[in-house]
């Protein structure tokens, strides 16, 4: 019985972890362009700007400058 149990609530931390994950807020990835190359940025949706990060960057970038530039770009296209 405890085995069924303990199968069950996993299967439903899934299922709720499932029907929360940010992929159902993606976008198409956007690419900038910027003195050190293209930056190709996984956004959300506008009220998960919080979540926007950089997917590529060139090699001579930091990936926080890359995630910083992500989220100005997201932050930018909210207030459109």
């Amino acid at each position: 019985m405890n085995k069924f149990l303990s199968l069950s609530l996993l299967g439903a931390t899934l299922a709720i972890v499932t029907a929360c994950s940010p992929i159902a807020y993606e976008t198409e990835p956007v690419t900038l362009e910027t003195d050190e190359g293209d930056v190709i940025c996984q956004l959300y949706d506008k009220k998960a700007v919080i979540l926007d990060r950089a997917i590529h960057m060139p090699h001579a970038m930091h990936i926080a400058e890359a995630d910083a530039l992500c989220r100005a770009e997201g932050e930018r296209r909210m207030k459109k």
